[in-house]
């Protein structure tokens, strides 16, 4: 009697046991099936920590740099005269041609900003403000390259002591004044990066009006063909045509060019960003009416200093650390 009274409360049990147990093995196995039958894996919720790679990093932008090989730079053309040199605003390193620092050209136009903010920082330092209507020159001077209000302006500041203000203030190393003609100013590669940086860092114009002068210098007008008269001369080409497109709305830039009939064009191309000024100066011989052909000298080279980085996109997702 005993022993079928444990065996019937032992069978009772049992049963009350699976009742409670089948329940819940049933709701595991029903929520694996819901997750997935094609795989038979469970994966892991989502968490906040996972992170998209693919979605948090940009492709590197191209740049200007100091090649590896300076004279690995070389002209697509025949040349008379070819120099260039190169200023890393971050470490104020220059590097250039082999002729950087000897090699002269005249300045002719690329000078002109310099006559602008000569004008501006003195009339500054007296305390007074330009006119509209010498504002408007001095715009005119830089983005239509007009001549007679360059000359204007060079006589009424001295003549001569304004390219020695601007050898002296800008620590010019190796430009020559050519007695009352400033396009005649002989200068060198490495000076023209010089000059460069002084436009850059606001020892040319002054603090006030250096901002409007490089934003000037950033709309210059006229292509190559547009070389209509001392007052309207096109000067938007050279090395601005040969710069990545991310580059572009941060430089300013202010060519000189010149036919002489002894030895064809002097053409010099000056552009500056904030992160490095580049000068490209050379004459090639020719009669040809347009500067054409030196101007994709100046091209070639911003374009042979251009560094694509090298970019490989990541798709799958991580694990933050």
């Amino acid at each position: 009697m005993r022993l079928r009274v444990a065996l019937v409360v032992s069978l009772g049990a049992a049963m009350l046991l699976s009742l409670l147990f089948v329940p819940a093995v049933r709701g595991k196995l029903a929520a694996l099936g819901a997750q997935g039958h094609s795989t038979g894996r469970v994966d892991p919720p989502p968490s906040k920590d996972r992170v998209d790679i693919a979605s948090q990093l940009a492709p590197p932008l191209p740049r200007l740099a100091a090649p590896a090989d300076p004279a690995a730079i070389q002209p697509p053309v025949s040349t008379s005269f070819f120099g260039w040199a190169f200023l890393d605003e971050s470490t104020g390193a220059i590097t250039g041609s082999a002729n950087m620092a000897t090699g002269t050209n005249t300045t002719e136009s690329m000078v002109k900003p310099w006559i602008a903010a000569d004008y501006l920082r003195q009339l500054d330092q007296q305390g007074e403000t330009p006119t509209e209507t010498a504002l408007s020159d001095l715009t005119k001077m830089i983005i239509h390259s007009d001549d007679e209000i360059a000359q204007q302006y060079y006589e009424a500041d001295g003549g001569d002591a304004v390219i020695q203000r601007l050898i002296s203030m800008c620590g010019l190393s190796n430009t020559t004044v050519f007695p009352a003609w400033w396009s005649m100013t002989a200068m060198t590669p490495q000076d023209a990066v010089r000059y460069g940086r002084c436009l850059d860092n606001g020892t040319a114009a002054g603090k006030k009006w250096t901002p409007w002068l490089l934003d000037t210098m950033k709309h210059v007008e006229g292509g190559v063909q547009d070389q209509i008269s001392v007052t309207m001369q096109g000067g938007h080409w050279g090395i601005i045509d040969g710069l990545p497109a991310n580059l572009v709305p941060d430089t300013s830039i202010k060519n000189g060019w010149t036919y002489y009939a002894s030895d064809g064009w002097h053409v010099n191309c000056l552009a500056i960003n904030p992160a490095w000024v580049l000068n490209v100066m050379v004459r090639v011989q020719g009669d040809a009416i347009v500067p054409s052909v030196p101007a994709s000298v100046c091209q070639s080279v911003a374009q042979q200093l251009t560094i694509i980085p090298k970019y490989r996109s990541v798709s799958h997702a991580m694990l933050a650390p």
